[in-house]
């Protein structure tokens, strides 16, 4: 049974860059493909990572300079020979306050959440020899209405579209291409939320599963949507949202 196991989800000599690495969902999907056996580097905009498991794996890049970003790919191909599952976990939910105009923080919010998810698709697939696997990390906001924020919505939104578009596109280089849409995860991004008891109480009841996520929810997806366990799965959306989405009353 474990060799059967090892054979579906084992993810050993096989390289992973993971962007948003620094916390949260982005740095649990890290450290749960290194666990896989993956060989491992996670990028983000902070000086480091919170997790010390991941610090030596761990490269400052901001993912929307793309000189920055080729080079540190191009150290993975004279290390590894090459990448084969790229993460696509970075993004920002900003904050509606004077620090940006409305049209600012919308184009601000695409720009990173789809406009550089993008670029990283387009120069990692560059480097993927014999496959591999891309996983857009988008959100139940890319299916559904969500108030307050609409360049949120409409990146994720996006992304979730990039997905089903790049899927058709790599799929005669053999790389796969799916996204997770996580619900509500209890996350630094979430934690305002989580901490108040009344929209505390308001997320639990739109769910089936009475809990919010955890990150390593989302991992878990991510080892999944990495291995040969999903060899025939591309252009997929893998919502894991507690039944969030599938909900009636």
């Amino acid at each position: 049974m474990s060799s059967y196991i090892e054979e579906l989800f084992s993810l050993q000599g096989q390289t992973a860059i993971i962007t948003g690495g620094s916390r949260g969902i982005g740095a649990e999907i890290a450290l749960g493909l290194l666990k896989a056996g993956a060989n491992i580097v996670c990028v983000s905009r902070s000086a480091e990572t919170t997790k010390t498991e991941l610090k030596k794996y761990y490269k400052q890049c901001d993912i929307s300079d793309r000189v920055q970003f080729e080079s540190i790919c191009e150290q993975m191909r004279a290390q590894y020979g090459g990448i084969d599952i790229l993460v696509n976990a970075a993004g920002v939910s900003l904050p509606a306050d004077d620090t940006y105009s409305k049209i600012e923080r919308f184009t601000k919010t695409l720009s990173v959440n789809l406009t550089s998810a993008y670029q990283c698709c387009e120069i990692v697939s560059d480097s993927m020899n014999d496959g591999g696997a891309i996983i857009n990390i988008t959100s139940i906001g890319s299916i559904l209405g969500f108030p307050g924020n609409p360049g949120y919505v409409a990146s994720k939104g996006g992304l979730r579209a990039l997905t089903k578009a790049l899927a058709e596109d790599l799929a005669s280089k053999n790389i796969r291409v799916n996204s997770i849409a996580p619900g509500y995860v209890k996350t630094d991004m979430t934690q305002k939320s989580f901490d108040d008891s009344e929209l505390n109480k308001e997320r639990l009841n739109r769910m089936m599963i009475k809990r919010w996520g955890s990150v390593e929810d989302i991992a878990a997806a991510a080892i999944f949507l990495s291995s040969n366990a999903a060899s025939y799965i591309t252009g997929t959306d893998l919502i894991v949202d507690g039944g969030w989405t599938a909900k009636g009353m």
